[in-house]
């Protein structure tokens, strides 16, 4: 992930008509890993939106020219209150506007927000059983998907696979904790790439073959949904596909 795409969602095409800016407050603040905070954002005129979907932020700063704009998923459901949106963000060092987001927004500040975009989506007329890949803040939309049919009251087998770079850093890691012990259709498994001995995962490497198909065979997912870096999103789609599963069934999202 480059610093001048410093975003928890790709830099997409929108072919919609153009939606308006809103001045957005924030209202809760949740400090998730080292690196990656959750902001909720009370939005004055919201827009139904679909589990999977982000939003833009723009803002001002200093040095340029013209306010910096960047995309962000949605970790929040839509049902059944769009009126606040939660971003998942995590802080790019060098980044322009992640390290104000992560380090210096507090709550009652507004900020400028534009959405929903994006057609990486799950409801439950897609059904199930639902592959979910995620690495590192690549959960942020999946994680809204989790929460819909939470909120829904829906049972479609969902199983999450996990990568972080440790139990540190895996982000909203007590609240799945709690939602796999009250669920019996919610499965996790965590993989750490930086810690091979935490029995906390169930894995202690990349995302490979071995892992996608062990996991596959334990529920046969008839979707699949991968977020993160592209080549860990690229990787686990030729996997998926060579173990099985039709390509309209998988969709991604990559970060830039």
């Amino acid at each position: 992930m480059s610093a001048e795409m410093e975003v928890t969602a790709p830099i997409r095409r929108e072919r919609s008509a153009p939606k308006p800016w809103q001045m957005g407050k924030v209202v809760e603040l949740i400090d998730e890993t080292p690196e990656t905070r959750s902001l909720r954002i009370l939005v004055p005129e919201p827009s139904p939106y679909t589990p999977g979907q982000y939003y833009n932020v723009r803002l001002p700063i200093e040095g340029k020219p013209r306010p910096i704009q960047r995309a962000y998923s949605l970790g929040s459901s839509p049902f059944p209150d769009p009126s606040v949106i939660e971003m998942g963000i995590r802080e790019i060092s060098d980044g322009l506007i992640s390290p104000i987001l992560v380090r210096q927004i507090r709550v009652g500040d507004e900020i400028e927000v534009r959405g929903p975009f994006g057609s990486f989506t799950w409801t439950e007329e897609l059904g199930g059983p639902v592959l979910l890949v995620g690495a590192g803040s690549g959960v942020v939309p999946l994680m809204a998907m989790i929460r819909y049919q939470v909120e829904k009251g829906t049972s479609h087998k969902m199983h999450l696979l996990f990568s972080s770079k440790s139990r540190e850093f895996v982000i909203y890691r007590e609240e799945l904790e709690r939602l796999e012990a009250k669920y019996d259709w919610l499965e996790v498994s965590h993989t750490f790439t930086r810690d091979s001995q935490d029995p906390a995962a169930r894995f202690h490497r990349r995302i490979d073959k071995d892992m996608l198909a062990e996991v596959s065979s334990l529920f046969n997912p008839k979707v699949a949904y991968i977020c993160g870096p592209p080549e860990v999103v690229e990787g686990a789609e030729e996997i998926l596909l060579e173990l099985g599963l039709p390509r309209e069934s998988v969709f991604t999202e990559k970060y830039d």
